[in-house]
């Protein structure tokens, strides 16, 4: 367990997620979590379902900090750089999860002597799978990159990227499991279609999942050389996989990245 301080600015649905994650993961107390929210029924939500500490004075409670989460809309965040600045110290580490906020514009914003990291979190925070994306300045030591790891890894796991690759991530990562799960639903339209119930052709589908991934993950194979035991000459599976090749399958699903990757620098 931390013996940490922290504070969030903005008390929405990601901060929440993040609360939850460090309170069952017991990373944190919730007499260490304080929050602040325009929203005073939202900071009582939180503190009636997690029993965290509502700020009423954000100034004070920055300063007491050891660990800051800038959590709000992208717009608004001038605003709050407004109430943190002045009262923040070197030892602190300052984090922003808000969208386009790059490390840059905190130091310009905040002071360049602070420790900053900008976090992508993790998308998958119910089921924890799935990887929450930071980069960080040149005044984050290894020692503040085991606690920001420790805090994230509730959410799922944690990988430090350089900040070229955050759109990229974004696209890539976050945006990931809407395509996987494009491709579950077509499987289960497909067992229904092959006679299967709904119930009994998601059931298989989810199976086949799962069991995919963790046979790429347990035997560090490329998933074409698992697919390759699986595919007798003029069999069943090669027939199958002839369509997707066929249709472009492979393809399409680049361009799909792609095209994501395009719009976040878009909207960056």
């Amino acid at each position: 367990m931390l013996n940490k301080k922290i504070v969030f600015i903005g008390g929405g649905n990601m901060s929440e997620g993040i609360i939850r994650g460090i309170i069952n993961n017991k990373v944190l107390v919730p007499g260490n979590i304080y929050v602040y929210d325009v929203l005073d029924e939202r900071i009582e939500y939180l503190h009636n379902t997690y029993g965290i500490v509502s700020i009423l004075n954000v100034e004070e409670s920055v300063r007491k900090a050891d660990i800051i989460i800038i959590a709000v809309r992208p717009q608004d965040f001038n605003q709050v750089v407004v109430l943190i600045k002045g009262n923040t110290s070197n030892g602190q580490i300052i984090i922003s999860i808000c969208a386009g906020i790059n490390v840059a514009k905190m130091a310009n914003f905040i002071g360049n002597e602070h420790k900053f990291a900008r976090i992508m979190p993790n998308t998958m925070v119910e089921a924890q799978h799935g990887y929450s994306g930071v980069c960080v300045n040149d005044k984050i030591a290894n020692e503040d990159k085991e606690i920001i790891s420790t805090l994230f890894n509730c959410l799922g796991q944690t990988m430090f990227i350089n900040e070229v690759l955050f759109d990229e991530f974004t696209a890539f990562s976050c945006a990931g499991p809407a395509y996987v799960l494009y491709f579950i639903a077509a499987m289960i339209d497909a067992g229904v279609q092959s006679g299967f119930s709904r119930k009994d052709s998601t059931a298989i589908t989810i199976e086949n999942i799962i069991g995919s991934a963790m046979m790429v993950q347990m035997t560090g194979k490329h998933p074409y050389q698992i697919t390759d035991t699986m595919t007798s000459p003029a069999g069943v599976t090669i027939t199958g996989c002839h369509v997707l090749s066929k249709t472009g399958f492979h393809g399409i699903v680049m361009d799909a990245v792609e095209s994501a990757v395009k719009r976040t620098r878009e909207l960056g």
